[in-house]
């Protein structure tokens, strides 16, 4: 590759590198994460360049504003980035509460599938938590609400878990130097078999490792 082409890719990267805050009042944009946002209709910009900035502004917003002030603008732009950050604060917080509630259900799927409890008894469960927030400590009660625990979710949760445990026990056999494996097969009350194995596995920089896993 030549200098010269070096040269022009610089340019390019570093042009567009720092977002100049006058342009909030200008054009009405603001800079989040490593995007460029408008204020007004909260279309993207990758990147900071003015051009492309004033280009959005003059197209699609050019009437906005005419009959303000320069303070007026400087305010109104202040209003919008700040009303903005908010709704990001509020998304970012809803995400949070999805994954938290997520995170529970796949929790309590776990500790259900080891004490060979039926996945009906979870809406039982989810039942008790609701009841009993609900007079420790009602605020929230949404959250506890907000947690899918209904016989299909878990028998879901419990699936993939038991996909996640496996794919651990293949990373982890790769680097096994010693192995033991132990089986033990019983039948169910619907005189089933069920297959229980053991395996146990030493590697060269591992703790002693002890996985299970079952299946008819």
């Amino acid at each position: 590759m030549s200098y010269s082409n070096l040269s022009k890719k610089r340019k390019i990267v570093d042009e567009c590198r720092v977002f100049n805050k006058e342009w909030s009042e200008m054009y009405f944009f603001t800079d989040i994460g490593v995007k460029a946002v408008c204020l007004i209709c909260h279309e993207t910009v990758a990147v900071f360049k003015e051009y492309n900035l004033k280009r959005h502004f003059q197209t699609k917003h050019a009437s906005f504003g005419q009959n303000l002030s320069k303070q007026e603008l400087q305010k109104k732009a202040t209003d919008l980035e700040k009303s903005l950050k908010q709704q990001q604060t509020l998304f970012k917080k809803t995400l949070s509460s999805q994954s938290n509630a997520t995170k529970a259900s796949f929790i309590l799927a776990n500790k259900i599938a080891k004490q060979n409890k039926s996945f009906a008894e979870a809406e039982f469960i989810k039942d008790c938590m609701v009841d009993a927030v609900s007079v420790v400590c009602p605020e929230v009660k949404s959250k506890i609400e907000a947690i899918s625990l209904s016989r299909r979710t878990i028998v879901r949760r419990i699936d993939a878990i038991a996909v996640n445990i496996q794919e651990q026990l293949l990373t982890a056999s790769d680097s096994f130097q010693w192995f033991s494996i132990a089986l033990d097969e019983s039948t169910d009350i619907q005189d089933t078999a069920q297959l229980l194995i053991y395996i146990r596995g030493i590697g060269i920089h591992q703790r002693n490792t002890v996985y299970g896993n079952d299946g008819n």
